[in-house]
């Protein structure tokens, strides 16, 4: 039983009124009294109000009715207007950032690397954090790996799209029927490569068809392998 339906039953029995007499006089069914007391039904205030009037409990405003107290709104600070930077303060925040970046890849040298990204031509245009485990990342000295940025679709037929960026370790020989990074005639690109007989390496697209090429190991020069596959979505 709520609070308020024991006020309302107590009311009514010393006012000697049954459940079906307080409805009457307040105009609702002897059920919903009924629930009220039991506290099985929650009433408005005003018809809380309503009824311990009937019943003549004297200021049944705010002590008898069980009204759920809110929690304090907390007023949010007043902002604070913003001010453009002046050149010499984008450039202390530039040169502080880059202070805190360089003191934190300090602190986890032995766990992630700066991977430098590289173009066709051998430019490095980005750098990757790339986990450090044992020592290694995939296998390859941490300073020796790079990721090769794919510059068309030439390896699509191979799930290989621009733009993606292929993790490449270190390797001195051509591995067959695998991803390298090679130099084919003083141009760098990633094939998947096949040994032939004698020195011969076959350098295998797929863009919309099928197409290779044919060199020996003096026009191929292998720079690595490819480990793993970073896709930009």
């Amino acid at each position: 039983m709520s609070r308020l339906g024991d006020t309302i039953r107590t009311a009514r029995l010393k006012a000697k009124m049954t459940e079906k007499a307080l409805g009457r006089k307040c105009g609702l069914a002897e059920s919903y009294i009924k629930d009220l007391e039991s506290g099985r039904k929650i009433v408005s205030d005003e018809q809380a109000q309503r009824i311990l009037k009937v019943l003549g409990v004297d200021n049944p405003v705010s002590t008898e009715l069980e009204v759920a107290a809110e929690p304090p709104v907390k007023l949010r600070p007043k902002p604070r207007a913003y001010v453009l930077p002046v050149e010499d303060q984008v450039e202390a925040a530039k040169n502080a950032e880059a202070e805190s970046s360089d003191a934190w890849l300090d602190a986890l040298g032995g766990v992630v690397k700066r991977v430098p990204v590289m173009a066709p031509d051998g430019l490095v245009i980005d750098h990757v954090l790339t986990p450090v485990v044992n020592g290694k990342i995939e296998g390859g000295a941490p300073d020796k790996v790079l990721y090769y940025r794919c510059p068309d679709d030439m390896l699509r037929g191979f799930r290989v799209h621009a733009g993606d960026l292929l993790l490449v370790v270190p390797a001195g020989r051509a591995e067959d029927g695998r991803l390298m990074l090679v130099d084919y005639r003083g141009q760098r690109m990633v094939r998947k490569v096949l040994k032939m007989d004698g020195e011969r390496i076959q350098l295998q697209a797929f863009d919309h068809e099928f197409s290779s090429v044919t060199g020996t190991t003096m026009d191929v020069r292998v720079l690595g392998r490819c480990v793993k596959l970073l896709r930009t979505l």
